[in-house]
């Protein structure tokens, strides 16, 4: 029998071809997965934002959240909870968004925003490493297998 053969008698790609398809299949993936662009938006409470503040609007705040989240606009967020300049309505949130100015315009409409006790900068963020193999909605508890 050829080394190439299986036993039902039909033929495996040679080695060089089948590694050439692994990695085609391979450079299709990272397309589709590396480089992708999102815009990551990092909010700052402003120096006058107490907790009673954020826990008096973070109901509509999350409802704003989820309701991104099921549009597919939102990707991840959450707040910061240490670190420099961390405080009451500290945050990222992470956007698929047309444009920096879309990005703006939807953060814009944050509760937190709208009410002035915090503000945002938009940054341009490309993912080129990480694995997802699930997807989770920390606001449901719903989960898809991917």
């Amino acid at each position: 029998m050829d080394a190439r053969s299986r036993p039902d008698g039909s033929a495996n790609a040679a080695p060089a071809e089948s590694a050439a398809a692994d990695a085609g299949a391979s450079d299709a993936a990272d397309a589709r997965l590396l480089g992708r662009d999102y815009w990551l938006v990092l909010s700052t409470p402003n120096p006058s934002t107490t907790p009673a503040d954020i826990r008096a609007l973070v109901d509509e705040h999350v409802a704003w959240l989820l309701k991104l989240e099921a549009e597919g606009t939102v990707f991840l967020s959450g707040p910061l909870v240490s670190g420099p300049g961390t405080g009451p309505g500290s945050g990222v949130t992470v956007l698929r968004a047309a444009s920096a100015d879309h990005a703006e315009a939807i953060a814009a409409t944050d509760p937190f925003v709208a009410r002035g006790l915090r503000t945002f900068q938009v940054f341009a963020w490309r993912v080129n490493e990480g694995a997802i193999s699930i997807q989770i909605s920390l606001g449901t508890g719903g989960y898809t297998w991917i």
